[in-house]
This record gives structure tokens, sequence and C-alpha cells, in this order.
């Protein structure tokens, strides 16, 4: 049996997925600050997509998705769509 304070190998996960994502965000030197992402940054520490994200406030300056992101997420699909309606016609 485990003292108190110690840790007997049967931790409980966390319920909040930001917290997981600390976890895993290693990023490369010159590498996408996103969560998961392994593409080379272009412009503030994102790749272009994920610059895209940050500009519509999807994902903040250290990659962690934002708390409303699910709202955000539908503008910025709009915008994307209507953006490359532009470029085909």
């Amino acid at each position: 049996m485990a003292k108190p304070g110690q840790n007997d190998g049967t931790a409980t996960e966390s319920k909040h997925p930001e917290s997981k994502q600390k976890a895993g965000n290693a990023t490369l030197p010159g590498g996408c600050h996103a969560w998961g992402c392994k593409a080379q940054s272009e412009k503030f520490n994102f790749c272009e997509e994920h610059y895209d994200h940050f500009k519509f406030g999807l994902i903040k300056k250290t990659g962690e998705l934002v708390p409303d992101h699910e709202k955000k997420l539908g503008h910025y699909q709009a915008w994307k769509a209507k953006r490359s309606a532009k470029q085909v016609a």
C-alpha cells in the first residue's frame, strides 16, 4: 500500500484535454508551435495553415486551442470556403 502523497501507479487521467496537450507539445527548433504539427514555421512560429488558425483566434500563441474553438471554427471554415471560391472564379 502506498503512503499518503505517493503515487501507487494508478494515476487518473485528467478530464481536461488541454492538460494532455501540454504534456505532448515538443516543438523542434524552427518548427510550428501548434499542437502536433511537425511542419516548418513561416510566420510568428506557425506554419501557413496554423498561422491562419492563430489569426482567426482558433489557437493561442502557445499553440493551445482556445475555449470557444468550435464557434470560431465555423467562422474560419466559412472564410476559407469563400476565399477558395474567389480563387476558382
